[in-house]
């Protein structure tokens, strides 16, 4: 719950009084600060931020102040709101956005929201993929979201043809899974201790630096780039073990 809740935009200390408010009911700010093991001053803050977005009320009674949780549904309320906003404003979003196809475009992304960027740029552009990753270094760093793309690119009826490392892991979590989830898997030893994962699709290559303490995303938009990397995809998938 804390690791989601970080996802849906609350930092560690946030979450804590959430969470412990969700337990304790109505509580006044000693109450809480003592179930979160924070101190009242930052507590009595942390509360205030909460109430302010929406996820915590607060009520006078006999002169003391007590917070109460709103219940959970809120929080996607809240998301369902925020992307109602974007939607307003997407065409003129793109509009700002210069197109400059004709030209070599790198894009960089950083952190684990950028690498969900980049995954989201795979998804809008609907091609079929061709892939070098490492299974366990994506999932270590996106262990949620890298899941939810596998569905939705499924969905989507994106088939992708991956180069990967050869480990238990990575049998099970998707050569066994390769007619479920649109995929076919091949195997490449030397693969096991690269920490990158790459994905080749239309005219776009998206690397991914799956490091834990420096995740990051870079997407080359360029013709020629995309065709050599698929050159030397194919090279490889002809000699990767089924």
């Amino acid at each position: 719950m804390e690791e989601q809740l970080k996802e849906f935009g609350l930092n560690d200390k946030e979450t804590k009084v959430y969470l412990s408010l969700l337990a304790l009911g109505e509580a006044s700010v000693n109450e809480i600060s003592e179930k979160a093991d924070l101190v009242r001053t930052t507590t009595y803050d942390i509360l205030k931020g909460l109430r302010e977005k929406g996820i915590v009320g607060s009520v006078v009674k006999n002169k003391i102040l007590y917070f109460e949780a709103a219940n959970p549904k809120k929080l996607i309320q809240i998301l369902d709101e925020k992307k109602r906003k974007i939607l307003e404003v997407l065409k003129d979003l793109q509009g700002l956005k210069t197109s400059k196809a004709d030209k070599p475009h790198l894009e960089l992304y950083e952190g684990k929201e950028g690498i969900k960027t980049v995954y989201q740029d795979i998804l809008d552009k609907k091609e079929d993929l061709c892939s070098i990753s490492n299974t366990h270094f994506i999932f270590n760093v996106l262990p949620y979201y890298v899941p939810h793309f596998v569905n939705q690119r499924a969905k989507s009826k994106i088939f992708i043809r991956l180069l990967n490392e050869k480990t238990e892991e990575s049998i099970n979590l998707m050569k066994k899974r390769d007619k479920k989830e649109n995929r076919e898997t091949r195997f490449i030893p030397e693969l096991k201790d690269i920490p990158i994962t790459e994905y080749i699709y239309g005219e776009n290559v998206a690397i991914l630096g799956t490091n834990p303490n420096e995740p990051s995303g870079i997407i080359i938009r360029n013709k020629d780039f995309a065709k050599a990397q698929k050159l030397m995809f194919e090279l490889l998938w002809k000699l990767a073990k089924k």
